[in-house]
């Protein structure tokens, strides 16, 4: 069966059993949330093994975090209660909640938190952001103090403990439960149990409402999870009442649902950014001043407001958005088609270069993107190829196994985003850029006391990946979330993996 075809097979199937659930009693009780991200056969209920926003759509209903984010990324209280650092931020102490049950009736303690934390660090766990975010932690270093009390030790002070904890990954699971428990039948303390067991085929992932969560029980009795991968199918099945929360509305699509008075539209600031990956050990990208011209060519402007309709920010080559007060500099990099077919003469290729970029619709705006920074590039010699493929497969087939493609990260604070994507233990170093300066100056950023110090090494870390490494990054996309109007309690987040159901119900 050929992709297109496969593809058509699957909306059929998600449709059918949006049909065939509507017939029944408990369906009608439940809040149907349609994601447009796939994570493909890959879809997993560890938390350790999140590859997409498709996994944390199911995974932070299952599961409580240790530590959460606030709208201004500041940490706040989760299953973790209140932090005290000591011996000049080496050692943090953290207050548990107690009374907190998992899902199979067993007690969620301290000995819960450290196994947790330890299989992100444990390299056969292969956890994607664990080890890279959580470098300055041994697994020594995390301890049981009491049933409700946990201490982490790092390797050196560390002045934002409590904010590098808050890893996408931190969602607290059983001691002794390992991927092969987790996979497929995760259990967790949150306000939403997994219905079976995890078919990562299915056309519908149903939960069902936590009755004794520690947190009081959420309003829905259950909720309904699908992909929806086309854009305009996303927003159809939306208008029609088929899926009651579309969690990420492509911006070109926006235009369908703005102005139905059925459907309410709720926008977060900066949220997913947008970009292009080079694999910076192959040819050319393996020349910097390839890679330089590669970013010289783009117009960042053009492609807001023609990618997005201007529905998202400005980026200047790194994770951190060139708005905030902890971007290395506020000005953006203009279009430069001189200097990038000068940097591709000195590089050795006068007559420019030939690539194949690998896109997808896989994140709204994606492929769109790819398709104008094409005839961008070719203004100065850079003559792209595009290969596009199928969302559903896109994560497992081609991201990180193709020289040059696009993808898109979460919106975290700094050192966490600097961490995750170009850290020499990052997992999902998807330019395989391996920078000593850069690693230094980031390991810096995480540990340095100083406040001015730690800030200021942060953006030399940025600058250093801007400058040197092999992401272009023009966009970040504001998430756009639909919501039917008889249905409250839902507010998206930045950060699109964060996800909070607990206050959400459809009238």
């Amino acid at each position: 069966m050929d992709i297109g075809k496969k593809f058509s097979v699957f909306i059929a199937a998600v449709f059918a059993a949006f049909t065939l659930s509507s017939t029944t009693s408990i369906a009608s009780q439940c809040v149907r949330i349609a994601s447009p991200e796939s994570s493909g056969e890959k879809l997993s209920t560890d938390p350790a093994d999140q590859l997409s926003a498709h996994d944390a759509a199911l995974v932070y209903a299952i599961y409580d975090r240790f530590i959460d984010l606030d709208d201004s990324f500041e940490p706040v209280p989760a299953l973790a209660t209140s932090w005290e650092p000591s011996d000049a931020g080496k050692t943090w102490t953290f207050k548990i909640q107690e009374g907190v049950k998992f899902h199979d009736g067993s007690d969620l303690n301290a000995a819960d938190v450290v196994w947790t934390f330890r299989r992100l660090l444990n390299p056969e766990v292969g956890s994607g952001a664990g080890a890279s975010i959580l470098d300055f932690l041994t697994p020594e270093g995390i301890q049981v103090v009491n049933d409700h009390t946990v201490s982490f030790t790092a390797k050196d002070p560390v002045a934002e403990m409590p904010l590098l904890l808050t890893t996408k990954l931190n969602l607290v699971v059983p001691e002794g439960k390992t991927g092969d428990d987790l996979r497929h039948n995760g259990v967790g303390s949150g306000p939403f149990k997994l219905v079976g067991s995890l078919d990562p085929s299915a056309p519908i992932w149903k939960l069902e409402a936590n009755a004794d969560y520690w947190g009081g029980p959420a309003k829905a009795k259950c909720l309904d999870h699908s992909v929806i991968a086309e854009a305009l199918t996303l927003v159809s099945a939306l208008k029609a009442g088929d899926i009651d929360v579309a969690l990420s509305i492509d911006p070109a699509v926006l235009g369908a649902v703005k102005d139905d008075s059925n459907i309410k539209l709720v926008e977060t600031g900066a949220g997913t950014s947008q970009l292009l990956a080079m694999d910076v050990r192959k040819p050319p990208f393996d020349n910097v001043k390839v890679r330089q011209a590669m970013k010289a060519v783009v117009d960042r402007q053009a492609i807001l407001n023609t990618a997005l309709l201007g529905i998202g920010e400005l980026g200047n080559d790194n994770p951190v958005p060139p708005a905030w007060p902890s971007a290395y500099t506020s000005e953006i990099k203009q279009q430069d088609i001189p200097l990038a077919k000068k940097l591709l003469a000195e590089a050795g290729y006068p007559d420019g270069i030939d690539v194949d970029l690998f896109t997808s619709d896989a994140l709204p705006g994606m492929s769109k993107i790819a398709q104008i920074y094409q005839q961008m590039a070719a203004e100065a010699g850079i003559r792209v190829n595009l290969q596009i493929s199928a969302a559903s497969s896109f994560w497992d087939d081609i991201w990180m196994q193709r020289p040059f493609t696009s993808s898109g990260w979460s919106i975290r604070p700094p050192a966490v985003g600097l961490s995750v994507a170009y850290s020499f233990e990052g997992k999902w170093n998807e330019t395989y850029w391996y920078d000593r300066p850069f690693q230094d100056l980031l390991d810096k950023g995480k540990t340095e006391i100083d406040d001015g110090k730690r800030a200021q090494h942060l953006k030399d870390a940025q600058q250093r990946l801007s400058e040197h490494g092999g992401t272009i990054l023009p966009v970040f996309i504001h998430q756009v979330a639909g919501i039917r109007a008889n249905c409250v309690g839902f507010k998206p987040h930045a950060q699109n993996f964060n996800l909070d159901y607990r206050e959400l119900i459809c009238n």
